[in-house]
């Protein structure tokens, strides 16, 4: 009997040391990447402090003598990466990033004239960025939404996503988790299962995910966008902007003021 008790005493501490380990166990978070960017002017030379922001990374960074920026905490998916500096065109890339990787990007920024205080370059009192896009032929054929920055600053929004609340072709819906999306007001039945595709100063944003559209739509601050077009299904898209037969609806921004 002794000798049966000193067997039985080991094996029972086994079994119940093994669920106290396993729920001890840690759930492994989703690791974030690291984006390293290297920025230069159109000539080829290291562009030092040059701004760089990441959708969904709270902090920008500025580039170093070399032109080199270090983007730590970037989370997996498909986000806007956008550089700035003075006397350069905006400079918008989609990137994709996934868990735990490394992201070398080469960016080459175009120099742009700085304009005098109050002096916008137009055509014919019109914007030079929106003609050469196309936003006044597609307006004349009136298919779709069109928003000026007068219009967006009439909404007084506190954020970028809050202009969609009050304007026509589009909506924000939440789904169940608290996540809210911008989606075509002609599919309500669909909801936030079908976001509307986004283009920011024609990047498109590849990924289908709603988080993902919030934090590029409020990436764009509001008072940087020069026009917006909304699109509420096929028939309306342009071409152009339908490579995919997007049933959804899209969203197109564009940005800067003064930007040619």
């Amino acid at each position: 009997m002794l000798r049966l008790r000193s067997l039985f005493v080991p094996l029972l501490g086994a079994a119940l040391a093994a669920p106290l380990s396993a729920q001890a166990a840690p759930t492994p978070a989703t690791p974030a990447s690291l984006l390293v960017v290297h920025v230069a002017t159109d000539q080829g030379q290291p562009l030092r402090d040059a701004l760089v922001t990441v959708g969904g990374v709270l902090e920008p960074v500025r580039t170093n003598a070399r032109g080199d920026a270090w983007i730590p905490g970037v989370p997996p998916g498909n986000r806007l990466v956008e550089v700035r500096h003075t006397g350069f065109a905006y400079l918008r890339v989609g990137t994709d990033f996934v868990g735990g990787d490394t992201v070398r990007r080469e960016l080459r920024m175009q120099s742009q004239p700085v304009e005098l205080p109050g002096v916008v370059a137009t055509s014919w009192g019109r914007s030079m960025k929106l003609r050469n896009n196309g936003f006044y032929d597609r307006q004349r054929r009136g298919m779709g939404t069109f928003m000026t920055q007068d219009q967006i600053e009439a909404i007084h929004p506190l954020h970028t996503n809050d202009i969609f609340r009050h304007t026509r072709g589009a909506m924000v819906v939440r789904d169940r988790k608290g996540v809210e999306s911008v989606v075509s007001s002609r599919g309500q039945s669909i909801g936030a299962k079908c976001p509307m595709q986004l283009y920011v100063d024609n990047v498109p944003l590849l990924s289908r995910d709603p988080r993902d559209q919030q934090e590029a739509i409020n990436g764009v601050p509001w008072n940087d966008i020069e026009a917006l077009e909304i699109y509420t299904g096929p028939a309306t898209i342009p071409a152009e902007y339908n490579v995919t037969g997007n049933a959804c609806g899209v969203i197109l921004f564009w940005t800067g003021r003064n930007a040619q």
